[in-house]
């Protein structure tokens, strides 16, 4: 069953869930989530405290504004709001095939105008 959340970067707030999958399973179930992220395009990527390893299941580089991805090798927890600059079109692209583990919806004009690193926590929704 997916895991209701909600993201929150300073007063920004975006919700929705992680995915019924092995690696969104392990992310609810680890909630609280606190995140250092740096931003490449219109991706924040960084890592999570507590890190979390590898999962099984499918990994791609297309991605839609929302959706929250994975990269098991680098500890990588990603959160998608446009292109970045490997993107072929206005779709967002990760750079390396990540899984998705899940998807939030929000302010996307609010999250474009953060800076170039942000801390962000996951926790459940209420």
């Amino acid at each position: 069953m997916p895991q209701a959340i909600v993201i929150k970067i300073g007063k920004l707030e975006l919700k929705g869930e992680f995915n019924d999958t092995p690696a969104g399973r392990a992310m609810g179930g680890a909630l609280p989530i606190d995140c250092r992220w740096s931003r490449w395009g219109d991706e924040y990527y960084g890592t999570t405290t507590p890190a979390f390893g590898s999962y099984p299941g499918p990994a791609t580089e297309q991605m839609e504004v929302g959706d929250l991805a994975y990269h098991g090798p680098n500890g990588w927890f990603c959160l998608f709001f446009g292109p970045t600059p490997v993107s072929r079109s206005n779709e967002p692209r990760a750079a390396v095939p990540v899984q998705k583990v899940g998807r939030v919806s929000g302010d996307w004009a609010s999250v474009k105008a953060l800076g170039d690193t942000v801390a962000a926590r996951i926790e459940p929704a209420e």
